[in-house]
C-alpha cells in the first residue's frame, strides 16, 4: 500500500530528525544497506553454484539408476536434477524486498506526486522483452 503525500513528508521528516540526532546510527544504516546489496549478490551466486552441483548430482543418480536397472532411482535422479536446475535459475527463490531503503532516498518517486508502486513484470512481458532482444541481435547481424 502506497503512502500518501502527507505521510511521505512526515516519514521523511522523522527520518531526517533521527539522522540529525544520531549520526552514528545513520552511518551504520547506510553501511548496512551497502552490505545488503553485496550479500544479495553473494547469495545469488551461492544459490547458482549449489543448484548446479545438485543438478550434476541428480544426473549421477540417473546414471547409477540406469546402470543397475532401478527405474525408481532414475526417476528420483530426474527430480533431483530438476530441483537443482530450478534452484540455479532462481525459480525457487522468494522475491526480494524492493521497498526497503535503509536511509537511501527513493529515486523512483516523482518529485511532485505520490510514489508509483513498482509492479513486477508479468510472464508475457518478460517473454516479449526476450523476443525483442533476440530479434534485435538477429537484425544487427544483417541476416
Amino acid at each position: 500500500m502506497a503512502l500518501n503525500e502527507h505521510e511521505q513528508r512526515v516519514l521523511a521528516e522523522l527520518e531526517r530528525g533521527l539522522y540529525a540526532d544520531d549520526e552514528q546510527l545513520a552511518r551504520r544504516m547506510q553501511k548496512a544497506a551497502a552490505q545488503t546489496e553485496e550479500r544479495q549478490k553473494q547469495s545469488s551466486a551461492a544459490k547458482r553454484i549449489a543448484g548446479i552441483l545438485i543438478a550434476v548430482a541428480g544426473l549421477g543418480v540417473i546414471l547409477v539408476g540406469a546402470i543397475i536397472h532401478w527405474p525408481w532411482m532414475g526417476a528420483a535422479g530426474f527430480v533431483i536434477t530438476l530441483t537443482g536446475l530450478a534452484l540455479a535459475t532462481g525459480a525457487l527463490s522468494k522475491p526480494s524486498d524492493e521497498g526497503v531503503s535503509f536511509g537511501k532516498p527513493n529515486k523512483t518517486a516523482p518529485s511532485g506526486g505520490q510514489a508509483k508502486p513498482k509492479t513486477p513484470k508479468s510472464y508475457q512481458d518478460r517473454i516479449q522483452s526476450l523476443n525483442d532482444f533476440f530479434e534485435d541481435k538477429w537484425h544487427r547481424r544483417g541476416l
